[in-house]
């Protein structure tokens, strides 16, 4: 068992970008949360000083409201006193009256008297109308100031909660971008040690040394690839097929997860029927999943995206079939064999379907793999990747199959391992330090 995990290493490199994105985010949220926040303090501080002003505007106002009314007050208590001197006029020039010679009782002449006491009177219903007025003025200025007192009173409860937001908002974003800090500065360090551990790990295994080349190789810019390098790419020694089974065990879950189921039911299995049985599931199963990350992974490099398992719609009665690989946007022109739709250019595609099974497999699945090939043209180039198990057949059925899947556009390439060899290195994934049958 290798000493460093090279998958686990990259693990630790993908964790040390997702902290990092995850940094970046907070760091943007925080900044949209505290410009939120100190929006929301400047709109209430706003609001505040908006408030103070109209207040000492209503309370000038009321102001110049109770001096009217008590000028108007004194209107009326200026009317009533001239309404009682006319009044008081009108009754004494009315007691003046006279007798002539012949004793007939002569009246006074009131009518200047009864005039003023009318104007008077007068004068005083439009104080009264004054002060009444002034009265209403007032009180509706008294309302309006306590209106704006209440305002103000708000408006302060107001800018006090958008301040304490925003300082919560300050404190809980550096409390938080600090635990993300570090985070980061931990996970600098182990991987910091991972790493030259692995180098280390590395430099005394030539095996390892080759694998971490292979996985991390980057074609010549201007060169094309030819089909001996991608052979080269997909001709794992067993050691580095277990490097492989680590690696995927280490950065892939779905695989992890079947190993896992695989392990448990032969760790618990009784006797060799059982046994038998589960090599059996693993051989078609796990062995068929290996022999598509291989090529994944052999592939991968040359393009800017990979997808795998993309449906494609065939005729108009809904059936689909899958794509096992389809490598877009290429680097370097690749060539996969002669033929044509063979090659593919620099920024074009290549669709693979990736059979890996025993010659007798492999001649069966022709129907299928034709009906498959429906979905490669899409492409610039395709091919169905197939074990080197295609050799075994004979030269008739062998060329049968070649013919057919050529005819159907997606002719076989044997650049895989032999089915065999990808079993054993599947089984020895499952049994581990056990012997494989």
């Amino acid at each position: 068992m290798a000493q460093v995990s090279i998958g686990q290493v990259e693990n630790l490199e993908d964790l040390m970008r997702g902290l990092e994105s995850i940094r970046e985010g907070l760091e943007s949220a925080c900044q949209e949360q505290i410009s939120a926040a100190e929006k929301l303090c400047e709109v209430a501080g706003e609001e505040a000083q908006t408030s103070e002003d109209m207040l000492e505007q209503a309370t000038q106002a009321e102001q110049e409201a109770q001096q009217q009314f008590q000028s108007a007050q004194q209107q009326v208590q200026t009317a009533q006193s001239s309404l009682s001197s006319a009044q008081s006029a009108l009754s004494s020039c009315e007691a003046s009256g006279s007798y002539d010679e012949d004793g007939n009782y002569e009246p006074p002449d009131c009518s200047s008297e009864e005039a003023d006491v009318t104007e008077a009177e007068v004068a005083l219903e439009e104080a009264e109308a004054g002060l009444e007025e002034a009265q209403e003025a007032l009180e509706k200025a008294t309302e309006d100031r306590q209106t704006m007192e209440q305002r103000v009173e708000l408006a302060k409860q107001a800018l006090s909660m958008a301040e304490q937001a925003l300082e919560q908002a300050q404190q809980e974003c550096t409390q938080r971008m600090q635990q993300v800090e570090n985070s980061i500065e931990a996970g600098k360090a182990r991987l910091a040690s991972a790493q030259q551990a692995l180098e280390a790990y590395l430099a005394t295994n030539p095996s390892a040394a080759q694998f971490h080349k292979l996985l991390h190789w980057q074609p010549e810019k201007g060169k094309p690839i030819t089909p001996d390098v991608l052979r080269d790419r997909m001709n794992l020694s067993s050691d580095q097929q277990r490097l492989l089974q680590e690696y995927l065990y280490d950065r892939n879950g779905s695989y992890r997860n079947m190993v896992d189921r695989y392990r448990s039911q032969w760790n618990s299995a009784k006797g060799d029927v059982e046994r038998n049985m589960i090599n059996r599931n693993a051989r078609i199963h796990i062995s068929g999943e290996y022999a598509e990350q291989m090529a994944r992974y052999a592939l991968a490099p040359l393009g800017g995206k990979i997808d795998t398992q993309g449906r494609t719609y065939v005729g108009d009665n809904g059936r689909y079939t899958k794509t096992d690989l389809i490598v877009s946007d290429l680097r370097v022109p690749v060539i996969l064999g002669r033929g044509e739709k063979m090659g593919a250019p620099v920024g074009g595609s290549m669709a693979f379907e990736v059979k890996c099974g025993k010659a007798s497999y492999l001649y069966s699945q022709k129907d299928h793999m034709i009906f498959q090939a429906e979905g490669h043209k899409q492409a610039d180039a395709h091919c169905t990747l197939c074990s080197r198990d295609i050799h075994d057949l004979s030269p008739e059925e062998e060329k049968e199959l070649r013919d057919a899947l050529r005819e159907a556009g997606s002719p076989l390439v044997g650049m895989l391992p032999a089915k065999n060899e990808i079993d054993k290195s599947c089984l020895e994934a499952i049994h581990q330090d056990e012997e494989t049958d």
